[in-house]
């Protein structure tokens, strides 16, 4: 068995990566002759994964399901999806272990333990739920819970609606007509929140928004945060317990956006900042004299390279920080700017129309926290969209498209198939 690769080694899975455990325990034969297979691969620009599957030989039973390899992202997300039609049962759902699925029409929930790790479509994910709700009606009629069976029976054929099943004609046969099932369809709403921020729900649209989602990020609370298995503040600790209510018990992430870390002399600084005499007369701050350079690992061949940073001062604007990639072995370079100094009280909003062609050619100084809206395709990039750069207008469209060009995991290869083989989530 191949052990899960480090931080910076996540890359797209192949069969040499491939991990098969024998003798597992089968939850539906309750034997131990079930084989998983375990995958770890890394969704370009989405997410590090690890797909599972496990299968009986015995019981034929056949299980797949997803964990998250990557990181916790700093905030939660909330989806909102509008069901308008039997088309949107097509699109594509990616539930995190941590991720709750709601209909707030019927009060139907599914909680993060229950369909956790699932890869399938809206209607797979209601067809799964509707399974394991009649799996458990035998045992509620033995055990006397008749309540409880009339309540799920009720849940169970409200769910076949909105999964998009034909309906019954009056000589007992299905109606197959495209036109009558879209007729009989009432549009609902569906809630996909992840406290861990790594679910997803696909739009067709993309790269354009899509008028039927919503998206909410959102700080978690401390009580989130422990269902994560994210540590507690110290002043938590010390109490003994978790108190939503008390900001001092929220967990702090201290991520770094980008970037890289310097070691440098606390003593060398300091004797620069007071201008030591055995130094000499310096009267800038550390690196505006030379560029200062550290190892770094290339993004593209994974080999050994270093990373060149200096800090300038932009005329008429402010100090800036500007880092440079060049490896030596495949060639590959890149360039990211940083502000420099403090942040500013006031934030900055831009708007220029570009009426000409030599318009394309201003330059553009685009930090790591700005964010790009062009009304007139309806696209709008967020923060943390792009690294900071500095170019023009037209690279930076060209730097937008050829990002968009590969953001969405589901737009290239199999995934972008509209008819699924399988909507069982398996």
């Amino acid at each position: 068995m191949s052990t899960l690769p480090k931080e910076n080694e996540w890359h797209e899975g192949n069969e040499q990566d491939v991990s098969r455990i024998s003798n597992c325990y089968c939850p539906n034969c309750e034997g131990g002759n079930a084989t998983t297979v375990m995958l770890p691969t890394k969704v370009p620009l989405f997410r590090e994964i690890i797909i599972m599957t496990l299968t009986c030989p015995d019981c034929s039973f056949r299980n797949s399901e997803v964990t998250f390899g990557g990181k916790i992202q700093e905030r939660g997300q909330r989806i909102t999806l509008s069901v308008t039609s039997p088309d949107d049962l097509n699109r594509q759902l990616v539930k995190s272990d941590s991720a709750t699925f709601a209909i707030p029409s019927i009060e139907f929930e599914i909680p993060p333990t229950t369909q956790r790790g699932t890869i399938s479509t809206i209607e797979g994910v209601l067809r799964r739920a509707i399974d394991n709700l009649e799996k458990s009606q035998p045992e509620r009629l033995r055990l006397g819970d008749v309540d409880n069976f009339h309540r799920c029976r009720a849940v169970i054929e409200k769910l076949r609606v909105m999964a998009g099943e034909n309906s019954v004609n009056s000589g007992g046969e299905e109606d197959n007509d495209n036109n009558s099932v879209q007729a009989q369809f009432e549009a609902y709403d569906i809630i996909l929140d992840d406290p861990a921020g790594n679910s997803f729900i696909e739009n067709p649209y993309a790269p354009a928004s899509d008028p039927q989602m919503q998206y909410h990020r959102y700080y978690r609370t401390p009580t989130q945060d422990m269902a994560l298995g994210l540590q507690p503040s110290k002043e938590a600790v010390e109490a003994g317990t978790i108190d939503d209510t008390n900001p001092s018990h929220k967990n702090v992430i201290n991520v770094k956006k980008g970037g890289h870390t310097v070691e440098i002399d606390p003593e060398l600084h300091k004797a620069r900042r007071q201008n030591d005499s055995s130094l000499g007369k310096l009267n800038v701050p550390l690196g505006r004299q030379e560029a200062m350079t550290f190892p770094t690992t290339c993004p593209h061949c994974r080999r050994n390279t270093e990373t060149a940073m200096c800090t300038t001062d932009i005329p008429h604007f402010k100090e800036v920080i500007i880092m440079s990639l060049l490896c030596e072995q495949c060639g590959y370079r890149s360039n990211e700017i940083k502000a420099g100094g403090g942040v500013p009280k006031f934030g900055t909003k831009i708007t220029l129309s570009v009426n000409e062609v030599a318009d394309l050619a201003r330059e553009v100084l685009k930090s790591d926290t700005a964010g790009v809206d062009i009304p007139q395709v309806e696209l709008k990039l967020d923060e943390g969209g792009l690294d900071g750069l500095y170019t023009t207008v037209e690279g930076l469209i060209r730097r937008m498209h050829e990002r968009l060009s590969g953001a969405n995991p589901f737009g290239t290869g199999d995934a972008a198939t509209k008819q699924h083989g399988s909507n069982d989530g398996g």
